[in-house]
């Protein structure tokens, strides 16, 4: 009897064990598949997180945004898509020299991953690490779903990945044209918590972003947080950190 030897493409044969090995996280049931709320309570530490989507616009990149954090010297962790760093290899490479900026990852064309199956998921993260490596030299420890749209699902393979999912417990809704600055001033605030991680966005999808940073940064020193990035939040966590599991989030503002 004559057996033949099936012959796969090397791209096909990697994305079957990729999904063999997600398989493997999900019916393990493994408690470690964790998507990351907030950092410790019991500390006086914020994070301040802004998204890179991109938009389809010429322009995708708010200076003031960065120049606001440079100028008072504030520590963020900054979410990119690997589309917008692609659009911005330069902006990208300037962003990550500057040791108070983390950068991470933030799929690549910005999805509902939700509707996705495993493969493109993958396919979105693993493009996003690429390009952000190839870059800036850097591979992101982590991940903030598109929309602030997660499951277990899609925080499982971005385990697979090597990533951290990460969520926020505050959204400013700095997109929303409708919201005054002086109301995102006072929200973000009055709401603000030790372990906060607190989204904007630096893509000019945030109208008042760069305008209200300044005095963001001022008035959370003031009531005496001390900011930081995600990476150096979670490093100082003590078990006092919140996750979840099988939560599925509705889109950020």
């Amino acid at each position: 009897m004559v057996r033949k030897t099936l012959k796969l493409p090397g791209n096909v044969l990697a994305f079957m064990l990729l999904g063999l090995l997600v398989s493997s996280f999900c019916d393990a049931e493994t408690p470690g598949t964790l998507v990351i709320e907030h950092g410790p309570r019991n500390s006086k530490l914020v994070a301040l997180t802004f998204d890179a989507c991109p938009t389809g616009r010429e322009d995708e990149y708010d200076e003031r945004v960065v120049e606001a954090l440079l100028h008072a010297n504030a520590p963020a962790t900054l979410f990119m898509s690997g589309r917008w760093v692609e659009k911005n290899p330069e902006k990208t490479k300037f962003l990550a020299d500057q040791p108070q900026f983390e950068i991470a990852a933030h799929s690549y064309y910005h999805p509902h991953l939700l509707e996705k199956d495993n493969n493109r998921v993958m396919r979105e993260m693993k493009r996003t690490q690429a390009i952000i490596k190839k870059v800036t030299g850097k591979t992101p420890k982590y991940f903030r779903p598109p929309f602030g749209e997660v499951d277990e699902r899609i925080a499982t393979i971005a385990k697979a990945e090597g990533l951290t999912t990460i969520q926020y417990d505050i959204a400013s809704g700095d997109p929303d044209p409708g919201i005054s600055p002086q109301r995102i001033v006072r929200v973000v605030v009055r709401e603000a918590k030790g372990g906060s991680i607190i989204v904007f966005h630096m893509n000019r999808n945030g109208v008042h972003t760069a305008e209200i940073l300044p005095e963001v940064i001022q008035k959370l020193r003031q009531k005496g947080f001390v900011l930081v990035t995600v990476g150096d939040m979670l490093k100082e966590g003590n078990g006092d950190v919140k996750t979840t599991e099988t939560r599925s989030y509705g889109k950020a503002p």
